[in-house]
């Protein structure tokens, strides 16, 4: 009887420290996790920032100027969802002469004028 008591204490204290290993390493893995999921949203938000910088492009070399802004660019080519960044936050487009423009992501906090922004000259 003395034998089965002790068995089960150290099956469930060695449960007890595979659940805590777990956990210690899960929060390492989502950890991990997160980061990823962060970096493939900045891929994203790149990407259509990318997009939207040959939209603008395209209307350069059409218009031989940049667009006063992104509502005359849509009146020239459908955006389909390019001016958005991957936190949904629309992109800010500033034109900075008939040549230049930039690009402008608020990033994660979703605030323009922060570290986490995204910006692109173009």
């Amino acid at each position: 009887m003395k034998i089965k008591g002790l068995l089960v204490i150290l099956v469930l204290g060695a449960g007890i420290i595979y659940l805590l290993w777990m956990i210690k390493g899960g929060k390492e893995q989502m950890v991990e996790e997160v980061k990823a999921y962060s970096e493939v949203r900045l891929e994203l938000t790149k990407t259509n920032m990318a997009s939207l910088s040959r939209t603008v492009i395209s209307f350069i070399t059409q218009e031989g100027r940049t667009p006063k802004n992104l509502k005359e660019l849509k009146g020239f080519h459908a955006l389909l969802g390019a001016n958005l960044d991957a936190w949904g936050t629309a992109i800010k487009y500033e034109r900075l002469s008939d040549e230049d423009f930039r690009l402008i992501s608020a990033g994660r906090d979703k605030a323009f004028n922060t570290a986490d922004d995204v910006v692109l000259d173009y």
